[in-house]
């Protein structure tokens, strides 16, 4: 393996801090991309190997000068179709663009995300993987997909030398770990909807460390996912030993689906878990693969779901 310069957008977000230093730790130089200089980390002080560099993607092309591949992961997680436009869509525009103004090929490592993929199609308790299709309707869907299908979309139509999409799990480590795969929480409660089905997880170092093997060795399209994933009730019973959820109510997923089903029958907009697309995509019980992540990547787990757990809890 030869040390790369490597870029990293949102490399003060939770996923980019980490794969900075993962990829510091396999030897690379880094390029850390922040919007703003306050979210400089004071612990990439004194590291010859980090060069940050304060851009606003959403309005601003980066200078490449050097940089041989970049990992993006700057994207928003929240917010409405306006906000993904701007903090997602006009991001990875302005960065398609500084790459194709390059006399030289530069690399693409995008951090996607499996929610993408259309869940409607499958069977419960089928087995989602990268030949799972993805999303045919996305007017169905929540912002955040819609944003991750047009990035996905814009990286391929950019025809770049090397463009590897990575969709990523729900990413859990310290300071997170709710996600929207068990159910709806409110306060002390959450209604958790359905026992069974693996929780789609990823560790932040397993991400960050599949970010950077896929910046040493380009691959087209790869699902990150831990080895080890849980189903619901084992998440949510790992999770009630941090004190949250105090009550958990549960609620079986052929019950919540069929009102949801019934609720589609009425002629408003719906909340997320009450439209059949979002709920399946978030709940549908399912089964994962991450053999692609194996075998393209050489990639192994660090660290096992009870440890991450109990690391991670405050």
């Amino acid at each position: 393996m030869s040390a790369r310069v490597i870029m990293i957008t949102g490399a003060a977000g939770f996923v980019g801090r980490h794969t900075v230093a993962a990829a510091r730790a396999r030897g690379h130089k880094v390029v850390a991309l922040v919007r703003r200089s306050e979210s400089v980390r004071t612990d990439w002080n004194g590291d010859t190997g980090i060069t940050p560099v304060v851009c606003d993607l959403a309005t601003d092309q980066p200078a490449l000068d050097g940089v041989e591949t970049v990992i993006h992961t700057a994207a928003s997680l929240t917010g409405d179709d306006a906000t993904q436009k701007r903090e997602t869509l006009a991001a990875t525009g302005n960065l398609l663009a500084a790459i194709k103004a390059q006399n030289r090929p530069v690399d693409l490592v995008l951090a996607s995300s499996i929610s993408v993929y259309d869940t409607m199609a499958l069977a419960p308790f089928a087995r989602l993987d990268e030949t799972t299709p993805i999303e045919p309707n996305p007017e169905q869907r929540d912002a955040y997909c819609r944003a991750k299908l047009a990035q996905e979309q814009l990286c391929q139509q950019a025809e770049l030398a090397h463009l590897s999409i990575l969709r990523i799990g729900a990413v859990f480590g310290p300071g997170q770990l709710w996600n929207s795969h068990l159910g709806v929480a409110a306060g002390p409660v959450l209604l958790r909807i359905g026992a069974k089905g693996e929780v789609p997880l990823c560790h932040v170092t397993h991400c960050a460390k599949a970010l950077v093997l896929a910046a040493e060795t380009p691959v087209a399209l790869v699902n990150v996912l831990d080895d080890d994933r849980p189903e619901r009730a084992r998440f949510v019973a790992a999770l009630r030993q941090s004190g949250w959820p105090k009550w958990v109510i549960p609620v079986p997923w052929r019950l919540w689906a069929l009102l949801a089903k019934t609720a589609s029958l009425l002629p408003i907009r719906l909340p997320g878990l009450l439209r059949l697309p979002v709920l399946h995509a978030r709940l549908k019980p399912l089964r994962y693969s991450n053999a692609a992540l194996h075998e393209q990547l050489g990639w192994t787990p660090e660290i096992s779901f009870n440890a991450a757990l109990q690391e991670a809890r405050p």
